[in-house]
């Protein structure tokens, strides 16, 4: 087998930019949140700041991907490396192998346009899907052809590249390969795949940070006192600060975290057991969403 890598300098260049950039706004959201007066606005930009961290996460792996990228041929099998992701293309399915720059103008690929970021999956009017795996333009990527897709990549020394793939791809295959596409552990969990189970992780998450906005939004028109208890007759019997409006959803936050953990670990074993804890935590965020309107509304 024959390895052939990539140039990432520049895919490394626009990488680093992107997650300092975007750091850089991170850093200015999350001090104006600190600094300006609790209202909703602050709720608004600590949610852009974590839609922020997400990003900077999401610009990390594909930047470590980038860099770590290469192309193995040997007789049976084509197989792409893509950080921790192997694609392997048996060589019994490639059909053919053109230059990028043959097909450049009616290529169709979103993407983030970042040098050296050609990662994703596209589209040609003749050949169909093209999965992209490079870290060079089209007009400079090679693009393997197989009847279910095509396959863009940017082998740093491409002549020799085409050479050796040429060359193996004449002498036949010795044995069969299935094509595949192998992820790291984590990411084939069953419970990606689940709807339901998605649905039900995501929904206190949503109502929690409800909570968070509403009582954000309240916090402004509160007085310098709020009841948060009543006695049996139904008369205010302890009072708090206006902080406390916050209570109900840290509590919540906390309580989301606990249910999300037990639901990840009971999942293989019991998956009604997970849809229960998960369901049972939207159940309690509308509780709180309920207790935070009491505080805000309760007056003595």
């Amino acid at each position: 087998m024959i390895i052939f890598g990539t140039d990432p300098r520049q895919a490394l260049r626009s990488g680093l930019v992107a997650i300092s950039s975007a750091a850089l706004i991170l850093l200015v959201l999350l001090g104006l949140a600190i600094l300006l007066p609790l209202s909703f606005l602050t709720f608004a930009l600590i949610v852009l700041a974590l839609g922020l961290s997400a990003f900077i996460g999401w610009a990390a792996y594909h930047t470590y991907a980038l860099t770590h990228t290469s192309y193995a041929i040997d007789r049976n099998a084509f197989v792409i490396r893509w950080g921790p992701i192997r694609q392997i293309v048996p060589m019994g399915d490639v059909q053919r192998v053109i230059a990028g720059s043959d097909i450049a103008a009616d290529v169709r690929l979103l993407r983030l346009p970042l040098p050296g970021w050609w990662i994703g999956r596209g589209w040609h009017p003749e050949l169909g899907r093209i999965d992209f795996f490079s870290a060079a333009p089209v007009e400079d990527q090679i693009i393997i052809v197989t009847q279910e897709a095509g396959y863009a990549v940017s082998p740093q020394d491409a002549q020799a590249f085409v050479d050796a793939f040429r060359i193996r791809f004449q002498m036949g295959p010795t044995q069969i390969v299935r094509p595949a596409r192998l992820f790291p552990a984590v990411m084939t969990w069953p419970i990606w795949k689940s709807p339901t189970s998605l649905a039900l992780i995501t929904l206190p998450i949503v109502l929690n940070a409800l909570v968070f906005g509403v009582s954000f939004a309240l916090f402004p028109s509160l007085p310098e006192q709020i009841v948060l208890h009543f006695d049996a007759a139904g008369a205010p019997d302890r009072m708090g600060s206006p902080a406390q409006i916050f209570g109900p959803a840290v509590i919540g936050l906390a309580l989301m975290l606990i249910n999300l953990a037990i639901g990840i670990v009971a999942y293989r074993r019991d998956r009604l057991a997970a849809w229960l804890a998960w369901g049972g935590s939207a159940g309690v965020q509308l509780s709180l969403l309920i207790a935070t309107l009491t505080l805000a509304l309760a007056r003595p």
